[in-house]
């Protein structure tokens, strides 16, 4: 491939110096080839004194890059980016002496202080708990949710970052505040969203001491007091929930349309026999041995334990020599509920 207005010789030193680039590839055009693997039947455009010139010398975009630069800073300036905020408040609970109401401005304006204090589009906040009766407990709970927060009980994040994935399309940007290693165990996951055009924002609780080569921005205690927040923020936020509503349980399936409704469903029985039944499913436990189920300990609870014991043992006994091995015999005291009944 011919370089513009330079013999052979002289444009592979002006390679070396980087006096000229290829913007694109078409192989095969003249005595001197970009042998880089780029796409063929593309066209080569050369920086040549300032100007931008193709193979056959000429300029073809003196302004392309005034133009993109325009381009690039008018999307900064005027494209909104949704954001997501997943917050595992059970590993990373409000700190002593923090307000649980200042918690969402403390977020959002670290938000923004990416984007230049430009603001998000719809920003949403989700937080996570298998156990929110208790972390937060429902006095936090009732706070965070006037503030605009969604409470999800889940037992993990990975769900959520998918669902909203799917409904958020990049550029936007996802938060997780979780502990370090429920991060690394979502290394994968953070890679094939980043892979998309995602934007990871990892933070977690500060380590003792803190290595001085992560951001400020990682440290959870640290996003929650900085003083440099100016705590007036222009994002929209906007609850994320299934079904539409910003409460719901992801092991029953339930979603609540009012706060008292969703903790009410986190003390009930029903709750407390789905929480048990992913125990069992978890750890194999013979769901088929009536020893098992605890029946007798409420109406409730035999109401779902009784036709799910009947309705595994007939599909164990219609697949007969297909069916798994038993699984081993429950230990009573290996189950501990996340709450008691009737508090």
């Amino acid at each position: 491939m011919k370089a513009i207005g330079k013999t052979q010789t002289e444009a592979e030193g002006a390679e070396k110096k980087g006096d000229y680039f290829a913007i694109g590839l078409r192989v095969g055009l003249g005595p001197y080839h970009y042998n880089h693997q780029l796409e063929p039947k593309s066209i080569l455009i050369l920086l040549v004194g300032g100007r931008l010139e193709d193979e056959r010398g000429k300029v073809v975009g003196s302004q392309l890059g005034k133009m993109n630069k325009n381009k690039n800073m008018a999307r900064e300036q005027h494209e909104e980016e949704n954001a997501l905020v997943i917050w595992n408040i059970s590993n990373c609970p409000i700190p002593d002496g923090h307000d649980p109401l200042q918690v969402v401005p403390r977020i959002q304006t670290a938000l923004e202080k990416l984007r230049r204090d430009r603001p998000y589009g719809p920003l949403s906040i989700t937080a996570i708990s298998n156990n929110l009766t208790e972390i937060p407990g429902e006095d936090v709970m009732r706070k965070l949710s006037s503030t605009g927060i969604s409470l999800k009980h889940a037992h993990g994040v990975q769900t959520d970052l998918y669902q909203w994935a799917s409904r958020n399309p990049p550029p936007a940007t996802i938060m997780v505040i979780t502990v370090h290693e429920e991060l690394e165990h979502l290394a994968s996951t953070f890679s094939g969203l980043e892979e998309e055009g995602y934007i990871i924002l990892p933070t977690y609780p500060q380590p003792n001491p803190a290595p001085p080569s992560l951001p400020k921005l990682c440290f959870w205690e640290t996003l929650l007091s900085d003083a440099d927040n100016k705590l007036v923020t222009t994002s929209r936020l906007i609850f994320h929930g299934t079904g539409g509503y910003p409460w719901s349980c992801s092991v029953c399936y339930f979603d609540a349309p009012i706060l008292e409704d969703f903790t009410n469903h986190l003390k009930s029985e029903t709750h407390a026999y789905f929480e048990w039944d992913r125990f069992a499913r978890k750890n194999k436990i013979d769901r088929t041995n009536p020893a098992n189920m605890q029946l007798g300990r409420s109406e409730e609870w035999d109401l779902l334990a009784k036709p799910d014991m009947i309705r595994r043992a007939e599909v164990l006994k219609l697949r007969g020599a297909f069916a798994p091995p038993r699984s081993r015999p429950v230990d009573a005291k290996s189950f501990k509920e996340p709450f008691k009944s009737g508090e």
